[in-house]
């Protein structure tokens, strides 16, 4: 391909799918900076030179402002602590640092109150408000050891935390998806090579977008072929009458913005939808859900919360085979524990496979969650009669009646 043509395949793209990405993002709310991909300083991003991948200003604003109790000095000893260094492993690092978030494992001394090892909020989950939702384009990031750089499309910054990385191609592109994840996989350093990316950028990633406008994909760091990369075709709690869009229906990177990078949406696939978990061949992978997890598993706690009676809080959720079955049922407890109406709730999982039922008892585990398995008729009565808001796990043929002495007791 000659270099004019790329020229104009790297114009088609800003055009029409990095700007639209970008007006979108600021109509949902999102500071947005364009920069100019070689005449760019590092303080038009909140840095001060070019190997910072945190946004520390905006960083120390954020815990300033969701916690007033710290001191300067603390707040400076929290950023050095959010601080990875290059050296560290990719994966390891991105698990500790969502761990950290949602455990609230990061902990400082209120000198006001004398209290010893109080959480510190580093994003407010509850009220996305409160937090910093920056955009930016072109990021100019040096790669470690040389003095070439990195440019990547957009990069979503949530209290001057890299959450979102985004890699945008023309439609034009000979194969603008594949092309997309390869050169997510350069900038993190994960085809192979050393001196060709950024990992650091990755240590606080949640999630990838790929997208050539007709067509836009999620992953995660640990997706590496377009086979498991994911569309978001549904924005909800919008809907595609909601979204802006020519005669005829909203394109892929519409739907996946809306329902992915809306702020509260956002904030709850990565408190909710998001997990590590190991696959087939025992090796550990980051996921997040899909649109059909996050919108079942919302619409049905709804449906717990506001329902009048037992016919109003109760409906099914169909899922095909290998769809993952096991982990929506996972992200509902997730979704039921956040609200102090359910948590007090006991949750049972009736399986009629042993291999389902495995797969639930590990889920839950990377989850934090313990689920207590009825091995016995016996073992189940004395688990559903106690008054613990527990999990408890057991195989449909438990509950036949002919299988008890007695009727088994309405609980």
């Amino acid at each position: 391909m000659t270099n004019k043509s790329l020229e104009f395949i790297k114009q088609h793209e800003g055009e029409f799918v990095e700007e639209p990405f970008l007006q979108q993002l600021e109509g949902l709310g999102w500071q947005v900076i364009r920069l100019k991909m070689h005449a760019q300083t590092a303080e038009e991003s909140y840095r001060v030179d070019f190997n910072e991948v945190l946004l520390k200003p905006v960083l120390r604003e954020s815990l300033q402002k969701l916690n007033d109790w710290l001191e300067p000095d603390q707040i400076e000893h929290i950023v050095s602590e959010l601080n990875f260094k290059s050296s560290s492993q990719l994966l390891e690092t991105n698990q500790k640092l969502l761990t950290q978030l949602l455990e609230n494992q990061i902990t400082a001394t209120n000198r006001k109150t004398n209290k010893n090892n109080q959480s510190v909020k580093v994003i407010d989950f509850e009220q996305p408000e409160k937090n910093g939702f920056i955009a930016i384009s072109q990021l100019k990031l040096r790669i470690i050891g040389t003095e070439n750089h990195i440019y990547p499309d957009i990069i979503l910054f949530v209290n001057g935390l890299p959450f979102v990385v985004i890699e945008c191609k023309s439609p034009k592109a000979k194969e603008p998806i594949p092309e997309a994840i390869d050169q997510l996989l350069r900038y993190s350093e994960q085809r192979g090579a050393r001196g060709e990316g950024c990992p650091a950028l990755f240590y606080y990633n949640q999630f990838l977008i790929v997208t050539c406008r007709n067509e836009a994909k999620f992953g995660t760091i640990t997706t590496h072929s377009e086979k498991h990369f994911y569309r978001w075709s549904d924005p909800y709690p919008l809907t595609l009458n909601n979204l802006e869009h020519d005669a005829s229906s909203p394109n892929s990177q519409q739907r996946l913005v809306a329902g992915m990078l809306a702020k509260q949406n956002l904030l709850d696939i990565v408190r909710t939808f998001t997990l590590f978990s190991t696959d087939d061949k025992g090796k550990m992978i980051k996921v997040v859900g899909r649109y059909q997890q996050f919108r079942a598993v919302k619409i049905a706690t709804q449906r717990l919360l506001n329902g009048q009676n037992r016919f109003e809080r109760s409906g099914i959720i169909w899922h095909t085979q290998g769809s993952g079955k096991s982990l929506t049922m996972m992200f509902m407890v997730r979704e039921m524990y956040r609200h102090a109406q359910l948590m007090q709730w006991k949750i049972i999982f009736v399986t009629d496979r042993t291999q389902l039922e495995e797969q639930l008892a590990e889920t839950s585990q990377h989850i934090g969650f313990t689920v207590k398995v009825a091995d016995s008729v016996k073992n189940l009565k004395a688990l559903l009669e106690s008054t613990n808001s527990n999990l408890v796990m057991a195989m449909i043929h438990k509950f036949q009646e002919g299988d008890l002495d007695v009727t088994f007791p309405e609980l």
